[in-house]
């Protein structure tokens, strides 16, 4: 492959981690001009993590500046919210509305009242665990190791690892994590990562990487099964599944954010009330299920104001949260909305991925310094009590 695509890949990596970084400088401008209120300590309580030998726990806090100070990690390798989100379902048999990835822990899992916390370290002990995504209700996310951090990555390079998981899905019924895809199954070297993919609903596009020399090798492709996908094991044969080689273009394209004018109804609906000046990025989750998409406003061409959003059908609600803590709530049309603050961080802390089950918002956050992270937690706010105000 081309010597430059590395380079242009770490440039954007280092890029997402400036504005991550960079966006809590700039977020106290963003204007919230809906009707705003201050959360106060009844509606919402403090969560962190905790490190254990069996993986992690967490518990409340009375606020942030309680927490333990921890070692900074790089952010593939730390103890944090990697990925959420609701279910994009307006039914379920299931008590969980919603989930998290807790890398290097487990699966979170949300009702309206209660979060529980499955560790498996079988599965988490080694990988970094990331992109969330449903399958007919069922949570399904990624593993990799980075080839920048990872200290067991060694055991890859002489095989130790060859049959390592790719795809893992959380079982609600069983509350277990159970690979579904392996590198194996999908013809990859033992050295080689999927360093990034997006799932459509139907078919995957991949990116993975191989250590050259001092140089890395990437490759595009896609891949698709022939039967469901949580019927899918690292057991079943190859040719159960069709593959397709792609192109760099091929895979960003997929990838890049989109034009705001292309966005979704609702979601400029939820957001209307941001000046178009102000430059916005933000990762859009809809009814789908599958890998969320980029929106980006262009604006003056300032550091961008990032957010996750998304619709939560089994709440009714359409939800937007910046990193600075700026949440946009309105009905699943993205109308009626209203707005408020979460509360402010400290310094060199950011709000992250969110989830809502029943009128409870969940939001992680964390202690950044460029890719490193330290402490890192959730919040949890009672929507009804919030809303009802308005």
């Amino acid at each position: 492959m081309k010597k430059t695509l590395g380079i242009v890949l770490f440039v954007s990596f280092t890029f997402c981690l400036f504005l991550c970084s960079c966006s809590k400088k700039t977020t106290d401008s963003l204007p919230v001009n809906i009707k705003t209120i201050e959360l106060t300590q009844k509606n919402h309580k403090w969560y962190s993590f905790v490190p254990e030998v069996s993986g992690a726990s967490f518990k409340q806090v009375e606020n942030i500046n309680n927490v333990i100070p921890q070692e900074f990690k790089p952010w593939t390798e730390a103890l944090r919210i990697s990925s959420s989100a609701s279910l994009p379902t307006s039914s379920t048999s299931f008590p969980f509305k919603a989930y998290a990835l807790v890398n290097r822990a487990g699966v979170m899992a949300f009702t309206e009242e209660e979060i529980k916390l499955f560790t498996d370290m079988t599965i988490f002990s080694q990988d970094t665990a990331e992109s969330m995504v449903f399958s007919n209700g069922i949570p399904v996310f990624y593993l990799y190791r980075s080839t920048f951090f990872n200290e067991n990555l060694e055991g890859d390079k002489i095989g130790l690892y060859n049959s390592r998981p790719f795809l893992v899905e959380f079982s609600p019924a069983s509350k277990v994590c159970y690979p579904l895809v392996s590198y194996d199954n999908l013809r990859l070297a033992p050295d080689a990562q999927i360093c990034g993919y997006f799932w459509d609903g139907k078919t995957w596009a991949c990116a993975s990487k191989r250590q050259n020399g001092d140089k890395v090798d990437f490759s595009y492709f896609f891949w698709e099964p022939l039967i469901a996908l949580t019927d899918l094991s690292p057991a079943i044969d190859a040719s159960m599944f069709v593959f397709r080689t792609s192109t760099e273009k091929e895979y960003t394209d997929l990838n890049m954010p989109r034009l705001f004018f292309e966005a979704p109804i609702e979601l400029k609906n939820l957001i209307k009330a941001i000046p178009s000046e102000f430059t916005v990025y933000v990762s859009w989750r809809d009814l789908s299920g599958t890998s969320p998409i980029s929106y980006y406003q262009g604006g003056n061409g300032g550091v961008p104001l990032n957010a996750h959003a998304g619709l939560i059908p089994l709440s009714g609600y359409s939800i937007a949260v910046f990193q600075d803590g700026t949440t946009y709530a309105g009905d699943i049309n993205g109308n009626n909305v209203v707005s408020f603050r979460l509360p402010k961080l400290p310094a060199g802390f950011v709000y992250g991925d969110f989830a809502v089950a029943g009128n409870t918002l969940y939001v992680s956050w964390e202690e950044t310094n460029f890719y490193l992270t330290g402490r890192a937690g959730f919040l949890s706010v009672a929507l009804s009590e919030i809303l009802d105000k308005f």
